[in-house]
């Protein structure tokens, strides 16, 4: 009986031990090569310290894709969040949960290749947007969304925010229907109204919503890559560009693969400093 027990436990325990040990040998890898001398396509990993480091916290581009994926995070991580928590609540409230569940998860559903695809045709100068604002009557509104710096970063923002308003929105009607219903009836029973109802019960009552939505949100932003390589390539000039793409391009086209490494570690350190805060928070809730 002991023996079958543990036969079990190592059927399922291998695999997940044997993947975190090649995860970690991989990020160690990585870290290596980002103090090595490989800026070529052949291979070289002559230890030089933090020399790639210091050369890329001198490079101009580097703050322009940081500053960029932070206002990503903030444009698409705060929105996201909210609308998909108030659209939660619309759907449990109204019943009318498979309606919301088709129309907010399909493009979810779409890989973000396609969406920025179809979002490049619709950003034109004669796409859909600009169409639909001049059948309204607002021509003045029209401009060439991705083409000009000012707009361009803030329409690949809108995309993902389209994109993944539907993984929301699921994760906070999970968390409003563990709500004690009890709670709803009798703010009903006292006349409350489904605004106060909505501030005062449910606002409060899905914080672990936001525990799961916010920190996976925020990594998502993090590590953008492909809606700003199908879209923008970066541009116009560096309004676009973020670590993911400035990591890909340093590495996979200049065949700067040490320099790559180095900004691929630094992204893995800000994401340690979003996840482990989270995890602290999770393992307090869940152990106190």
């Amino acid at each position: 009986m002991i023996a079958s027990s543990l036969k079990e436990k190592l059927i399922f325990l291998t695999p997940i031990l044997l993947i975190t040990v090649i995860l970690y040998i991989m990020i160690a890898t990585s870290i290596y090569v980002s103090m090595s001398d490989w800026r070529s396509y052949k291979i070289s990993l002559n230890f030089i310290g933090l020399r790639n480091y210091i050369e890329l916290f001198s490079n101009p581009r580097f703050y322009a894709a940081l500053r960029n994926n932070i206002i990503w995070i903030a444009l698409f991580m705060v929105p996201t969040s909210f609308l998909g928590l108030v659209l939660a609540y619309i759907m449990v409230s109204t019943g009318k949960e498979l309606i919301f569940r088709t129309v907010f998860l399909l493009p979810t559903a779409i890989s973000m290749t396609v969406a920025g695809t179809l979002w490049v045709w619709m950003y034109a100068s004669e796409g859909a947007v600009n169409t639909l604002l001049k059948a309204f009557n607002l021509s003045f509104l029209t401009k060439p969304w991705i083409s000009d710096p000012s707009t361009a970063l803030y329409a690949l923002i809108f995309v993902t925010i389209w994109q993944y308003l539907g993984f929301a929105v699921i994760i906070f009607e999970a968390a409003i229907k563990g709500i004690d219903p009890s709670l709803i009836e009798a703010a009903q029973i006292d006349g409350a109204s489904s605004l106060r109802i909505f501030w005062d019960i449910v606002v409060p009552q899905v914080r672990h919503g936001f525990l799961v939505a916010v920190p996976l949100l925020a990594l998502s932003a993090l590590k953008i890559f492909d809606i700003v390589y199908v879209a923008t390539r970066g541009g116009p000039g560096l309004a676009t560009d973020v670590l993911g793409y400035f990591m890909w391009e340093t590495a996979f086209w200049s065949r700067f693969m040490a320099d790559g490494a180095a900004i691929a570690t630094i992204i893995f350190a800000i994401s340690l400093g979003i996840v482990i805060p989270y995890a602290l928070i999770a393992l307090r809730r869940w152990f106190r």
